[in-house]
């Protein structure tokens, strides 16, 4: 082990040179120190840093040499796997490398691996596919939220929640996401955590163009202070885009040749302003399954909002397809809602003006703090039914969550989110808090199977607002689903045991 721990330690000495290397002016300050708002997870970390803090798997846990089949999508195995499967000189996917194989030498195995279909819809049909016919090469299976929750199939995989090595208290897992995606609030099937950075990189974020504002007469460090001060809302929002469009090419029309308010991209991008404004969608009963209860008031206020935002406001547009992304990263759109891992995407890496990251917006102020959803686009740790040694696998898994908090995920942030991708000191402070504030929900990760999930999305995708009829009209509807989901997932493990 002493290799690989030398080359993570290289790495981590490395981390605060590169941070360093920023001439960006101080960031903004606040209340709420950076080192509070680091991780989503409410499980406090160590005060004595994060390297020194153990987990609970035995010293003298060993595997002898055994073979593990991990399934992995092969776009994700980079972030999420093993970096790659060498050293490449990238900071954070060699770190990955080295957790992975700092954690076979530890536990004496390795890895057999096998990389899936990148496409989502087809990985998740592959691998229940495999489980379904007792297919028993996987121990761990890598897997994104909508290639597996889509098909309400939870019995695949293993409840993890008993599981001998897996310790959900500690603080490399995120208890309430994972529990919060949980059929009923106890069986754990998918797990989120520092095992997987796709759990940070696809949590929502705004970007907005810097030269644009500045260029405009807006203070953009007076942004970020009402980022933080929790002033930061869709109103403020509304304003400034408004205020910044311009009719460059003179011919009346909003087009191309201008400079727009804010471009949004896809009815994925809704979806996100859709949990943004701390709406409740479900609440669970005295058995913790879910039922839809949607706060109607906020919901049709919302609504209203994100409306007048994306289709009465000049300048403002939603558009579907990849090529919005040239529209922001070419300098002619001041605001650009999205994701973390957008700032990974070559065209911003090459975006020649500034950019800041802030969070989304809140719908009001009596809001009080930020609510950001984790998209369903990330990947979760499994177990299949079909794994006959699930408390290995278990101990494998919480060795890798383990590692990667103690090795990874901090450099992560200081080193690519925070320093490499970001423009500025105080969009890393954003950051913070964007992924402080950011959440998982089992009405947005089920809503392929329950449907009714995302009615604020599918009214303001058709610029509509008839909420109430329409709530009215799917409520007994999704409460069914769900219904039908448990009976169908209760079966399957009833029949199982036999």
């Amino acid at each position: 082990m002493k290799k690989f721990a030398s080359a993570l330690l290289a790495l981590l000495m490395l981390a605060p040179a590169l941070a360093a290397c920023s001439d960006e002016p101080a960031p903004v300050t606040d209340d709420t120190s950076a080192a509070e708002m680091t991780a989503p997870s409410e499980n406090a970390p160590s005060e004595t840093g994060r390297a020194d803090v153990k987990d609970n798997i035995p010293a003298d846990f060993n595997l002898s040499g055994k073979s593990v089949g991990l399934l992995v999508r092969a776009g994700q195995r980079k972030l999420d796997f093993d970096g790659g499967g060498e050293e490449t000189g990238d900071v954070i996917y060699d770190a990955v490398y080295y957790r992975t194989r700092t954690v076979e030498e530890r536990l004496g195995f390795t890895f057999d691996l096998t990389e899936g279909v990148n496409k989502w819809q087809d990985f998740g049909k592959e691998l229940e596919q495999n489980i379904m016919a007792g297919d028993d090469r996987w121990q761990i299976v890598i897997t994104p939220a909508n290639a597996t929750m889509g098909s309400g199939r939870d019995f695949l995989f293993q409840d993890l929640s008993e599981n001998k090595y897996i310790d959900l208290d500690q603080p490399w897992w995120w208890k309430k996401p994972t529990t919060e995606i949980s059929l009923d609030g106890k069986k754990i099937r998918y797990l989120v955590g520092d095992i997987c950075l796709t759990c940070n990189t696809t949590a929502g974020a705004m970007y907005f163009n810097t030269n644009l504002l500045t260029n405009a007469g807006y203070n953009t460090d007076e942004l970020y202070q009402s980022v933080i001060d929790r002033k930061w809302t869709y109103d403020k929002l509304h304003e400034m885009s408004a205020s910044l469009y311009k009719d460059v090419n003179g011919n009346g029309k909003v087009d191309d040749g201008d400079i727009y308010g804010m471009m949004t991209m896809s009815k994925e991008t809704i979806r996100h302003m859709e949990f943004t404004g701390n709406i409740r969608h479900y609440s669970r009963d005295e058995n913790g399954y879910p039922y839809l209860d949607y706060d109607q008031e906020r919901s049709v206020k919302m609504i209203d909002t994100l409306n007048k935002l994306l289709y009465e406001t000049k300048g403002n547009e939603y558009r579907e397809g990849d090529t919005v992304y040239t529209i922001f990263t070419g300098g002619t759109a001041a605001f650009f809602p999205g994701r973390l891992n957008y700032a990974l995407n070559t065209n911003f890496r090459e975006m020649k003006d500034n950019y800041g990251i802030i969070p989304y917006p809140m719908l009001d102020l009596e809001q009080g703090e930020y609510t950001n959803l984790i998209h369903g686009s990330n990947n979760y740790a499994t177990v299949p039914i079909t794994c006959k040694t699930p408390d290995e696998s278990g101990a494998v898994i919480e060795a890798m969550c383990a590692e990667s908090y103690r090795t990874v995920v901090e450099l992560f942030y200081e080193t690519a989110l925070k320093s490499k991708y970001s423009r500025d000191s105080y969009s890393g402070q954003c950051i913070d808090i964007i992924l402080a504030t950011s959440e998982k929900y089992f009405i947005n990760e089920y809503n392929n199977v329950v449907k009714g999930g995302l009615m604020i999305t599918d009214q303001v995708s058709k610029n509509q607002n008839n909420f109430a009829s329409a709530y009215a009209a799917q409520k007994a509807v999704t409460d069914q689903k769900i219904k039908d989901l448990i009976a169908a997932n209760l079966k399957a493990d009833n029949d199982r045991k036999g």
